[in-house]
């Protein structure tokens, strides 16, 4: 049975890891606690606590004006510091860090990556301009909607300019969802028209693009309804979009390799949220068959997300569900922060929430 066990204040939204129930408190002279294992580590303020294998790679503030990111093993003792790097995006290969440095006459300064358990640069020059993405094994960059993939050496494998390929104006960005299926994941969104791209890893060809209008594009093309939310589930190989048609909201899955539709559904869970009352909500993960969602009633707190699910998408059934706050609370600004990470693995016995007062309530699966 899954019961909250514990309440801690003072933890940012990225501040927490649910992989090993690791997370840091910061008080407000910008100093934090980091709650790893069984130890507690003093440090400078702390933007971001994540995992990946069986180690955590923390990202604080040198105290100068710049990071530094700190890798730990998931039970406290520290491995490495590197330097001067960058926050790196949700789906990116933790391992490889952007480090900066100011250069050029336009200040848009100059990249490279570092093997945070080393310490060593992977290329010998820096980037200009453009950062870089690890997705996997393989390097990207993504500016002006031009997008690039790089060797280990630094060598450019290839590079393509993607406004050619559509019949409307593009605006790529400047990172991207990741690779899942051979193919690299790209969002374009521009006054309100987005449209989902799906690139060939090898070769840089546009395989099929996603959106809601025919014309967009003489290529192979797929319209899916107006598209807001894309989640990769590389564990199957496949992408659940969140989409609408005619106002009507959908979510799609993807088989990620033949980009063909697997399923397309009503975007709603079988579940009595409270007392029949319509409710909408917010699909924060999906992972393995697990599809996470942050919830709220459409007449009460559609604004503020005021409870959660783990929806078990192949067996259509809620694995587990909980009301943090009450309509009243909702309503005097209580919530679940609509950004933070909701993370649900069958092998982790650990859910943690964080609300929009960096409050992190820690549910386990308590057995009785």
């Amino acid at each position: 049975m899954w019961k909250e066990t514990k309440v801690v204040k003072n933890v940012s939204q990225y501040n927490f890891d649910a992989r090993f129930g690791v997370y840091a408190t910061t008080d407000r002279g910008d100093k934090s606690i980091l709650h790893i294992g069984d130890k507690e580590i003093a440090l400078n303020k702390v933007l971001s606590v994540r995992s990946y294998g069986d180690k955590e790679l923390v990202l604080v503030r040198d105290g100068s004006g710049g990071y530094d990111s700190m890798l730990y093993t998931k039970e406290g003792k520290l491995l490495n510091v590197v330097n001067n790097t960058i926050p790196s995006s949700y789906n990116t290969n933790l391992r490889y860090l952007n480090v900066f440095m100011l250069g050029g006459d336009d200040y848009d300064g100059c990249y490279n990556l570092v093997d945070i358990e080393t310490g060593m640069a992977i290329f010998k020059e820096y980037v200009h301009g453009r950062e870089l993405f690890v997705f996997n094994d393989m390097i990207f960059s993504n500016r002006d909607n031009t997008i690039i993939r790089y060797d280990w050496d630094g060598s450019i494998m290839w590079q393509h300019n993607y406004e050619p390929d559509f019949n409307v104006k593009i605006n790529l960005g400047f990172v991207m969802e990741g690779v899942c299926g051979g193919k690299l994941w790209v969002k374009s969104e521009l006054d309100r028209h987005e449209i989902l791209l799906a690139i060939d890893v090898k070769t840089s060809e546009l395989v099929k693009a996603f959106s809601d209008f025919d014309e967009d594009t003489n290529l192979p093309h797929c319209n899916l309804g107006r598209i807001s939310g894309v989640h990769l589930n590389c564990k199957n190989d496949q992408i659940l979009l969140s989409a609408s048609e005619d106002h009507k909201p959908y979510m799609i899955i993807l088989n990620a390799k033949t980009l063909e539709v697997v399923e397309k559904n009503e975007r709603t869970i079988n579940f009595d949220y409270l007392e029949g009352e319509e409710y909408g909500f917010r699909i924060s993960e999906f992972y393995g068959d697990y599809i996470t969602v942050k919830m709220g009633t459409y007449n009460s707190d559609v604004c503020n997300n005021s409870g959660f699910a783990v929806y078990n998408y192949k067996t259509k059934e809620v694995v587990l569900a909980h009301r943090l706050f009450t309509p009243e609370q909702s309503q005097d600004g209580l919530g679940i922060s609509p950004l933070s990470p909701l993370h649900y693995s069958p092998n982790n016995s650990k859910i943690l929430v964080h609300d929009r007062w960096n409050t992190l309530h820690i549910f386990e699966d308590v057995k009785e």
